[in-house]
C-alpha cells in the first residue's frame, strides 16, 4: 500500500471531500471544483468514493457500465473504468444500492486504494468525493488524501456533524490540516460567522486551527444546473456561484 508520504512527495495533489452529515452539497462542490481545475489546466480525476450511495455519475448525466464494485468484486481493471465526462475530468464511478460496497472490509478498501496508486501519477489532482459521516469507509478514503476538505453549511446539525468528523480524523489518525467549505449561504459574512463558529470550537477544544477555503452562496442557479444535468461553473462560469467555485479551487492549488 501507498502511504500518504509517498504520495506527497509526488507532484499528484489528492484531496478529499467530505461532510459530516448528507445534503451538504458535497458532491456538487466536488464536481464544480474539478471543472474549475480542469481549466486551469490541470489534468483531473475524480474519484465517487461514496461507495453505498454514489451519485456522482448522475450528477453529470453518465451512465456507466462499469464502477468500483468491479474493481472489488470482478477484478477488472481501472482503466477500464474510467470515464471521460463533458466538464472535461475523468472519472472513477462508484454503484449506488448495493449493500456489499457500503460496508466493505478493510482488506476490499486497501484494494481500492492500492489500485488507485497505480492511476494517481497520471493526473495534476485527485479529489475523492466521500460520503458523508465517521464510517470506517470514509474515514479511510479521507486519510488517503493529504488535503482534507469539510463541507458545511448553515444548518446546526452540518456544524456539529462537521465538528464530528474533524475531531474522529484527529483524535485517531493525527490529522491536522482541514480546509472548510461553506455552502449555500447568503453571503460572504454569513459564511464567515458560520466559520469563525467551528473554527473558534476546534482551536478551544482540539487545539487545531482550521483553514477557510471559501464559499458558495444559494442560487437558484444550482437547483437548474442538477437538474440539466451540468457542471455549473462550466455552463455557467460568470454567475456568481461559478465566481465562487473559482475562487475556491485556486484557494485549494495553493493551500499547503
Amino acid at each position: 500500500m501507498i502511504m500518504n508520504s509517498q504520495l506527497e512527495s509526488r507532484k499528484t495533489s489528492i484531496t478529499s471531500i467530505a461532510s459530516g452529515k448528507g445534503g451538504v452539497g458535497k458532491t456538487f462542490i466536488t464536481a464544480n471544483l474539478a471543472a474549475c481545475l480542469v481549466k486551469g489546466g490541470k489534468r483531473v480525476l475524480v474519484v465517487d468514493c461514496d461507495l453505498g450511495l454514489a451519485n456522482m455519475d448522475i450528477l453529470l448525466g453518465i451512465t456507466p457500465t462499469l464502477t468500483l464494485q468491479d474493481i472489488v468484486f470482478g477484478n477488472q481493471d481501472v482503466r477500464d473504468v474510467i470515464i471521460a465526462s463533458k466538464a472535461g475530468f475523468d472519472l472513477v464511478p462508484a454503484s449506488s444500492g448495493v449493500k456489499e460496497m457500503g460496508q466493505l472490509l478493510y482488506e476490499k478498501i486497501q484494494l481500492i486504494k492500492t489500485t488507485l496508486s497505480t492511476i494517481i501519477p497520471d493526473y495534476d489532482e485527485v479529489l475523492l468525493d466521500t460520503g458523508a459521516g465517521i464510517s470506517e469507509v470514509v474515514l479511510q478514503f479521507s486519510i488517503f488524501a493529504p488535503k482534507n476538505v469539510i463541507v458545511l453549511n448553515r444548518e446546526p446539525t452540518s456544524l456539529t456533524d462537521a465538528y464530528a468528523v474533524i475531531k474522529v480524523m484527529h483524535q485517531r489518525f493525527g490529522t491536522d490540516s482541514f480546509g472548510i467549505i461553506v455552502n449555500s449561504v447568503k453571503d460572504e459574512k454569513e459564511a464567515d460567522r458560520l466559520f469563525s463558529h467551528i473554527d473558534t470550537v476546534s482551536k478551544e477544544f482540539l487545539g487545531l486551527p482550521l483553514y477557510y477555503l471559501g464559499h458558495v452562496v444559494n442560487n437558484e442557479a444550482v437547483p437548474r444546473s442538477i437538474m440539466k444535468q451540468k457542471v455549473l461553473a462550466q455552463d455557467e462560469p460568470n454567475s456568481i456561484v461559478g465566481k465562487n467555485c473559482y475562487n475556491i479551487a485556486k484557494a485549494i492549488t495553493t493551500w499547503k
